[in-house]
Formats: C-alpha cells, sequence, structure tokens
C-alpha cells in the first residue's frame, strides 16, 4: 500500500466543507499526514489505505455538494517545485548548502555531497554544518557585521585540503523573517604552484609505429576514460613517465594536478613525509607549519608512484590503508584528511616475483593492478628506430645548429643491430651525441658511439678468461661487420689492422658475407 496525495477542487466557497471532508476519512479511520487547503483547491496527504477503503472514501466524497472534482495525484505543488529546484541545483558545478538558523544541514547538492564532504549520498539532513566545516562562525560572524539589506559574505576557507570561496547569505521569507542562510562553495585551484601546467604530454608525443606500441596507446587511451588505477611495467628507459602523463592529460582530471615521485630516489625516512605529509613540529629542521603529502595535493588529479617496487614494506603497508579509505593521516597527526586523487605506478621490476619473493604485498598489487599497460622495449620494436630516429633528429638538428639530412644505410643498419638495454633512453642518448659531433649533412657510423659492454649476453661470460675475452672478440669483430661496408672499413672501426682482422676472422670461422644484417 502507498500513500494517497488527493487534489479536491471547488468553485465557490461553501461552509462548514472542509468539516465535511474531514468526517469522511474520519469515518473511514483514514488519518492524515498532511492538509493544506487555499483558494478553491485542497490538498490531502493520507496513510495508507487498503482498494476497498480508498474507493469508498472518494465515493463518500463525490456525494458532498461543492466539489467539483476530485483526482488522485503523484505530487502535490510544492514537491514539484522542490523536486525541480534540486534538479538544477543538482547539476550545478559548484557546491550549494542550506542552512537552518541553528547550523543544521536542510540540503546539500550532488557537488557537495560527492567532491567535498564525501559523503555517501546526502542523507546528512540535521547534522550541524561545523562538522564540516571550522570556519562557519567566523563567516557568521563577518555575515553579521554586514549592513547590506541583502547581506551575502565571501571568505577563503579550507575544507579537508581544498582550498574554497565561501559565499554566505540570509534566506528571508517574504515577511523579511530570516529562515537559514544560503552558502556557495567555489574551487579555489592552487595547484598552478606545483607546475600542473608543465604537463604538454599527450599520445600524441609517444613515438612508435610498430604493433606492441600501437596495442599499448590504445591501451592508455582506453584506460584514460577510467578512474581505476593502472600499473606500467616495462624496462628502464622505454617511457612509462611519458605513459602516465598521457594517461592523465586524456582523462577528466586533465585539468587538475599531475604529481609525480620516484619511490627509488628518495631515501625511506623521507619518502614517507613526501607521500603523506607532516604536522608542525614533527621533524627537527622540517618546515615549521607542516607540509602537505603528495595526496593532498594532488587533490582531484593524478599521483604517479614511478619504482614503487622500491618502496619499502612498512611504506607499502601505510599506502595500502590509505588507498582503501582514501584517507591520509600525516606524520605526527591524528586527523584523517580525504583526498580524491587517480593513481598510476610503475616498476622496471618483476612485480610478481617480487610478491613471490615477499618483497611487495599481494593486496597492494590487487589495489593498485586494476588496469596493466607492459610498455616493450626497443629491441623488441626495431621498426619504430627509423622514426625514432628523424624525430629526434628534429630536435637535437635545431638544439645544436645542424643541418642532418638523413642517415647513411651502415648507420642505420648499426643503430637497428644493437639491442639497445638502455631502450629509448639510451637511443636518444647516443643520437644526440652523433648530431652533436656529426660534420656532415648525414650521420655516418662511425658518429653512431655504442656501449656494447652494457649488452647483456650470457654468451660471453664462461670460466676461462681466455674463453670469455674471444667470445667477446669475435662479438665485437662481427657487430663492426655487420654494420662496415667492407672487411677494411671495419678494421678502421676496429682500430686494428687489416691483416689483423683477417688473421681473427680465420680464427674464429666468420664469413662476412654470410652474415645476417
Amino acid at each position: 500500500m502507498k500513500n494517497r496525495k488527493i487534489k479536491l477542487s471547488f468553485s465557490e466557497d461553501i461552509p462548514h466543507l472542509t468539516y465535511r471532508t474531514l468526517s469522511v476519512l474520519y469515518k473511514h479511520n483514514a488519518p492524515i499526514i498532511l492538509m493544506e487547503v487555499y483558494a478553491y483547491v485542497c490538498y490531502i496527504n493520507l496513510h495508507p489505505v487498503t482498494d476497498e477503503v480508498w474507493e469508498s472514501i472518494k465515493k463518500d466524497l463525490s456525494n458532498i455538494d461543492g466539489w467539483e472534482s476530485i483526482e488522485e495525484i503523484d505530487l502535490f505543488p510544492f514537491e514539484e517545485k522542490d523536486t525541480e529546484m534540486k534538479n538544477v541545483l543538482d547539476i550545478i558545478p559548484h557546491g550549494v548548502i542550506l542552512i537552518n538558523k541553528k547550523g543544521d544541514i536542510k540540503y546539500i547538492n550532488n557537488y557537495v555531497a560527492e567532491k567535498i564532504f564525501f559523503t555517501n549520498g546526502k542523507d546528512i539532513k540535521g547534522v550541524n554544518i561545523r562538522k564540516y566545516i571550522n570556519d562557519y562562525d567566523k563567516l557568521l560572524a563577518s555575515l553579521r557585521k554586514s549592513n547590506s539589506r541583502k547581506p551575502m559574505v565571501t571568505e577563503e576557507i579550507e575544507i579537508g585540503n581544498q582550498l574554497y570561496s565561501a559565499n554566505l547569505q540570509v534566506i528571508r521569507n517574504d515577511e523579511y523573517v530570516a529562515t537559514g542562510f544560503l552558502m556557495s562553495l567555489y574551487d579555489i585551484d592552487r595547484s598552478n604552484v606545483f607546475n600542473r601546467y608543465d604537463n604538454p604530454i599527450t599520445f600524441d608525443d609517444i613515438i612508435g609505429e610498430s604493433n606492441k606500441m600501437i596495442d599499448a596507446i590504445n591501451q592508455g587511451k582506453l584506460y584514460s576514460k577510467s578512474d581505476s588505477p593502472v600499473l606500467i611495467t616495462g624496462e628502464s628507459g622505454t617511457g612509462k613517465e611519458l605513459f602516465a602523463r598521457a594517461i592523465h592529460n586524456e582523462s577528466s582530471r586533465k585539468d587538475k594536478p599531475f604529481i609525480a615521485i620516484n619511490c627509488a630516489a628518495i631515501p625511506d625516512q623521507l619518502l614517507e613525509s613526501e607521500l603523506f605529509g607532516y604536522e608542525p613540529g614533527t621533524f627537527t629542521g622540517g618546515i615549521k607549519e607542516g607540509k602537505a603529502g603528495i595526496f593532498e595535493i594532488a587533490h582531484k588529479g593524478t599521483v604517479f608512484l614511478d619504482e614503487i617496487g622500491e618502496m619499502p614494506p612498512h611504506l607499502q603497508a601505510k599506502l595500502l590503508r590509505v588507498l582503501q579509505e582514501k584517507k591520509v593521516r600525516r606524520v605526527g597527526g591524528s586527523k584523517e584528511i580525504p583526498f580524491d586523487v587517480r593513481l598510476i605506478t610503475a616498476t622496471n621490476r618483476n612485480i610478481d616475483e617480487m610478491v613471490k619473493a615477499k618483497e611487495f604485498r599481494l593486496d597492494l598489487l590487487f589495489r593498485i593492478n586494476i588496469f596493466n599497460i607492459n610498455i616493450p622495449p626497443l629491441r623488441e620494436r626495431k621498426e619504430d628506430i627509423p622514426i625514432l630516429f628523424e624525430h629526434f633528429t628534429r630536435i637535437y638538428s635545431e638544439r645544436y645548429n645542424k643541418h642532418i639530412d638523413g642517415i647513411e644505410q651502415n648507420a642505420m643498419r648499426k643503430l637497428i643491430n644493437y639491442n639497445w638495454p638502455g631502450n629509448v633512453r639510451e637511443f636518444q642518448n647516443v643520437l644526440e651525441r652523433a648530431i652533436a659531433l656529426a660534420t656532415k649533412r648525414e650521420i655516418s657510423a662511425k658518429d653512431i658511439i655504442l656501449n656494447y659492454s652494457l649488452v647483456p649476453d650470457s654468451g660471453l661470460i664462461d670460466n676461462s678468461l681466455t674463453k670469455s675475452i674471444e667470445n667477446l672478440e669475435k662479438k665485437m669483430i662481427v657487430e663492426s661487420l655487420k654494420t662496415s661496408n667492407s672487411i677494411r672499413e671495419a678494421a678502421r672501426n676496429l682500430q686494428v689492422t687489416h691483416t689483423l682482422l683477417i688473421n681473427r676472422m680465420k680464427k674464429y670461422g666468420i664469413n662476412k658475407d654470410k652474415l645476417d644484417v
């Protein structure tokens, strides 16, 4: 059964009409929740009654002289007006709060509930505003000092870790009697001091046309539409932070802060305060006023934790709690501060093996690894080397005021045959050096200086020192022959005589014509 809402209409004022209507309801034992009588119309809200009783009530009301129409309605006019007003307030992109004279909340819009107070729904009617806004009495005092007929004050206040411009004004009825207060809250974006706009990276800045890179980029674009955590894996130098920044700039948070921190670059004792902040007086030599951590600073934006695999176990436990509760407690403090950030993490380590070795928490991995992007190493996408060459050549030619038109075939072959243990970062370094040292308009093989000692190759290692040296010598000869037009040119690149190189080739059974280039 449901409440019955009735609208009774009449065209002339008939004595005792309301009394006779109430008598009918009393006769059928139909309790009234609300009754409002206006000129020529009456609205009644009844407690639930059975359909049989309801039909009897309608019949008896119809028999009363004076009522022109009797109809059941869904909403009273004031309810329709209230619903329409709340629907309008809920789409406003700032906070709106209605407060009674005691300071109790009468209404908050969706923006306040979801983005300022972080409440589960809007069911906080009757809760005192001072629970959420410490500066309410200060605003009230300023309002009372105003001499305006329609007083309103505007001041900056802090709620949680976010600054707002708060407007407070008096609500009055038609008789000019104060019935409460209207507060409006507007975000103040203070993130510009954290280089929010120094983050122009988009997916268009990620260079790659290989299938593996296209798949990774498409994944990143897809994940940017969500607010769930992303774990980016890949070797050092593959561009994990580029992907993190591109995801942020493709997301709905792109106009908010992107705060990055490298967990491996900061000592353990300092990493905690960088992540979570600290209260005044916590550390000797610390900032007197205390310091906000990156989760507070990046409120409504994105936090990027690079090298998260290097985070010590005790901080992994604290980070897990912070991510679960979406609240942070500063070092040395007891107050929990709510935050709203999107988390992106990255590691160059095998995180699954770390979990098996008890070096990384499995529950934290579940929390940060909702989405995963694995960026392929450069050796697995060598088809991208020509376009990477073009991209970085444009950059460094301008920087060093050089006019580089292209690259010799042997030089390109040298780039492609190399294993690139440092990935794109190493490629960028090698190309910058080549352009800086180039004396011609084309990059030649001798301009490409590679560090073969960095290339991991288990085949070079042997228990015998003599054998290991021979393996390395053979490898260097093969690599030089692959990138040279002739044996004589290879000898020059290796800085040995032509005769010595011929003898070594015979020793190791190397035939230049049969080498895969």
